[in-house]
């Protein structure tokens, strides 16, 4: 049986609802023909990563259109300040190679390029970044070696 849209919505709405570092009146929720569009402005990258996995964790979810915006209260940090933090968080992190990694950083927004021997290094690299302040989106393009 398929669900409507209306149902899906509701559940979406629950599932935001349900996890403790999300309010339901930050995400908004539409849908059309299973497709989920998430709106609104909320204050981590973290928290918009969350709202679209609670979204994904619906049954008859098709897609998801994540078009929350992240603002970071009062971060003020330089692009040149996050690039600084973003390579000490690699260099501190010890299951992190480092070394194998690069960044680059505009408006928030981190871009990391890379080769790593396996997807839990690739995983640890992202989430050393991920929740530092100033940082709005992570984008990981970081490949796993696949020994070819």
């Amino acid at each position: 049986m398929t669900k409507s849209d209306a149902d899906i919505q509701s559940e979406v709405l629950r599932e935001l609802e349900w996890d403790a570092s999300l309010r339901e009146a930050e995400v908004g929720v539409a849908v059309d023909r299973g497709i989920v569009s998430l709106s609104g402005t909320l204050t981590s990258w973290e928290r918009r990563q969350a709202a679209l996995e609670a979204a994904h964790r619906v049954q008859g979810v098709l897609d998801v259109v994540n078009e929350i915006q992240v603002k970071v209260p009062g971060s003020g940090r330089t692009a040149v300040e996050i690039a600084r933090s973003v390579r000490d968080a690699l260099e501190w992190g010890v299951l992190v190679p480092d070394a194998q990694i690069r960044s680059t950083v505009s408006s928030g927004e981190v871009l990391l390029q890379g080769i790593v021997e396996s997807g839990k290094q690739r995983e640890d690299a992202e989430k050393a970044v991920r929740k530092l302040a100033g940082v709005t989106c992570v984008l990981n393009r970081i490949r796993v070696n696949t020994g070819s």
